[in-house]
């Protein structure tokens, strides 16, 4: 039996522009893929529009963080849609322009390839001038307030030749592919981070348990990121200075410290 793709999507009030981009809707007319849309503080036009295209609404009863969410889409997938350790599980933004040509490469890819683990090739413009930045170098601190304070960027990565290959580099959750197997192996996305730096950690135990991502540079998306955490003092600033400080200082293992996942695997 070939593998099937389940997409992960979840909204914090992204409805507007889920319903206007028209990417879930282009996702969700292939056979090969599953959608499921959570949606963090629900409203009627997102469940009506899941409903009209075939996508899997999820409302939530109380609000979660990025990783939450994420993880209890995982186990829907599994519990509810039969998503099997050789499927992919794709985490995607709800802020992402697809279009069918990368969508119908990235079923050819991800059905045909051996590996486990992919990235894409995002983009901040439909021009395709301007990179996403969404594979880095891992930071450290000090990279972090360098970032923040000076505006510099010491973890950025030039892709326009093609990924160099000569270090290490963590992936972001805004869009990736996973097998489900493997996703539950190291337990998901931690759930301590509310927001940010989960991808971080994500990649990082990964690689601790012998698994890099394969770059996909011909496999590309629009980003329409909002940046809100560069925001100073707001709610996102100090989302992401609290999983700063988590992920500088905490102890990596394979094993996320905290996932729903991995206490429903002890339950059976």
């Amino acid at each position: 039996m070939s593998a099937r793709i389940f997409v992960s999507i979840v909204s914090h009030l992204h409805h507007s522009i889920l319903i206007n981009l028209g990417s879930m809707r282009a996702l969700a007319k292939h056979s090969d893929i599953e959608v499921v849309c959570r949606d963090n503080l629900p409203v009627e036009p997102l469940r009506l529009s899941c409903a009209k295209y075939g996508v899997h609404y999820v409302a939530n009863e109380k609000t979660q963080g990025f990783a939450a969410n994420n993880n209890a889409n995982f186990l829907y997938c599994r519990e509810k849609l039969g998503m099997s350790d050789g499927d992919f599980f794709v985490l995607f933004n709800p802020d992402l322009y697809i279009v069918e040509k990368s969508i119908s490469y990235a079923i050819d890819c991800l059905l045909k390839g051996k590996d486990d683990f992919y990235v894409p090739n995002l983009l901040l413009d439909k021009e395709e001038l301007m990179q996403d930045d969404n594979i880095r170098t891992y930071p450290r601190l000090p990279d972090f307030v360098r970032t923040y304070c000076f505006n510099q960027r010491p973890t950025m990565v030039c892709r326009q030749n093609g990924l160099p290959v000569d270090k290490d580099y963590w992936a972001s959750c805004a869009l990736l592919a996973v097998r489900a197997g493997l996703f539950q192996k190291v337990g998901g996305l931690d759930e301590r981070y509310y927001m940010y730096c989960e991808d971080i950690d994500l990649s990082y135990r990964l690689r601790l348990a012998g698994v890099r991502f394969t770059y996909l540079g011909n496999m590309k998306a629009i980003h329409l990121r909002r940046r809100d955490s560069k925001r100073f003092l707001t709610k996102y600033f100090w989302w992401h200075v609290a999983s700063v400080f988590k992920y500088s200082f905490s102890r990596k293992e394979i094993l996320a410290r905290k996932s729903r996942i991995l206490e429903r695997a002890k339950i059976h």
